[in-house]
């Protein structure tokens, strides 16, 4: 029995004890300056995003070239005759600033130059961290030296790709932004209680691709002109009364077989885009109905909520920070506990709310890279674990953790797990060849 595996058992069973537009106009790290003239909605002045990891460079000259992001999401190409001169170019990881922000944003250098052919920006995004929204509303933003984020005109969204990718003549901040965006993305409800849920949009229409730049300004309600108003539905049980932009959804009194429920609201797009048909865009939130805790089911069954009386918390490890949520309950009058742990999460320990760009996902890894779950079953006496074996070669499982929500002390941690090939360990072996399908939420109190 490894280490990791002694450690999460030891966990569980204390659980269960205890129940671009010109060259002058590019960013400046040192800070932006406020907007001189006013427009009827102005662009919002916002920070400048901070440095989050080492920097992806190479040398580029006359021939040309491609330089791709350490994380693969960005990849910057550079036609023949862009530069006259062999030049350094770099990607560097920040946090995203701009508004409705899906993932971090880039940092891209050269500054201050102006190519002689337009560079094409391509950035990778994934289609299942598009809650809440619609890849035809993606766009990709640079800041500008004054601090606000702008659109930039005629990119291009590849649904087939998955990329968003634009031309320009200069570098900046970029980031991929959302132009319309239902919230919560993701929701967590408890059984008998309301949430409300509204669109915000950054532009007035959703042309698609922009044919002009345009400014971000702060997100504002939807006009009736960018989403149909009578269009609100409810996919699974409970109440949705709409008003407009908004919708209040009233959860049942028990949690439902089908969770998350889904509400929905249609864009008033385009047909067309590009010369290629578009069927209806629509908007979707998914919401979880369960009380406070980890809730989860194996291979579709019921839904069982597991009592996290510690509480989430972040600890001081001589590895970094880890954050722990250890639940324990009953199932079919047995014990049953979870323990979810990760080693120096992606998250702010001042608190932060990534439900406006469908939370932050990591995926199963084996040691301790990434976040690590056990469920002990049936009094102990059968766990299931975040990998599975083939013979004797380990490998994660399929799926993801996910933190929507990272509270203050006090505050609710929310978020989603799925492990798609959850291996079993039976009583007396660790063969892990046999493998079973968990998905489940969680709503946690932070306690420290």
């Amino acid at each position: 029995m490894n280490k990791l595996y002694a450690l999460l058992l030891s966990l569980t069973l204390t659980a269960l004890s205890v129940g671009c537009k010109h060259d002058t106009d590019v960013v400046d790290p040192g800070g932006p300056s406020v907007p001189e003239q006013p427009q009827a909605r102005p662009g919002k002045v916002y920070p400048v995003g901070t440095l989050l990891g080492e920097a992806a460079t190479t040398t580029i000259g006359p021939a040309g070239g491609k330089l791709t992001s350490a994380d693969e999401r960005l990849t910057i190409t550079v036609p023949a005759g862009a530069v006259e001169t062999s030049q350094s170019f770099s990607v560097q990881p920040i946090t995203s600033t701009g508004p409705q922000a899906l993932g971090n944003g880039f940092r891209l250098a050269p500054h201050g130059t102006t190519f002689k052919k337009p560079v094409t920006i391509s950035v990778r995004y994934n289609p299942e961290s598009l809650d809440g929204t619609v890849a035809e509303a993606l766009a990709l933003a640079y800041q500008t030296d004054k601090g606000i984020w702008r659109l930039a005109a005629k990119g291009k969204v590849d649904t087939a790709a998955h990329t968003v990718s634009v031309e320009t003549t200069h570098f900046s901040d970029w980031a991929l932004l959302e132009r319309a965006l239902l919230i919560p993305s993701v929701g967590f409800v408890k059984p008998g209680d309301n949430m409300g849920l509204e669109v915000l949009v950054l532009t007035k229409d959703i042309a698609i691709p922009l044919l002009t730049e345009e400014d971000v300004p702060e997100p504002y309600e939807s006009p009736s002109e960018f989403v149909d108003y009578l269009s609100w539905k409810l996919i699974g049980p409970g109440q949705l009364n709409p008003a407009a932009y908004k919708a209040l959804y009233y959860a049942p009194a028990t949690p439902p077989a089908r969770n998350p429920v889904a509400v929905t609201i249609k864009l008033k797009g385009p047909t067309v885009i590009d010369g290629k048909p578009y069927g209806e865009l629509w908007l979707v939130s998914n919401i979880y109905v369960g009380d406070e805790g980890i809730t989860y089911r194996i291979n579709g069954g019921n839904w069982i909520n597991t009592m996290v009386g510690q509480g989430a918390q972040l600890m001081n490890t001589p590895k970094g920070p880890m954050l722990m949520m250890i639940g324990g309950g009953i199932d079919n009058g047995k014990s049953v506990g979870v323990s979810i742990l990760q080693l120096n999460p992606p998250i702010d320990p001042a608190g932060v709310d990534f439900g406006t760009i469908g939370g932050v996902s990591q995926p199963w890894q084996l040691g301790e890279a990434g976040p690590q779950f056990q469920l002990s079953d049936q009094g102990g006496g059968l766990l299931y674990v975040h990998y599975y074996r083939v013979g004797k070669n380990p490998y994660p499982s399929p799926g993801a953790f996910t933190i929507s929500q990272f509270g203050k002390v006090g505050e609710p941690v929310t978020g989603k797990f799925a492990l798609g090939k959850a291996g079993i360990i039976y009583p007396g072996q660790e063969a892990l060849g046999t493998t079973a399908r968990i998905e489940g939420f969680f709503r946690v109190t932070r306690k420290k």
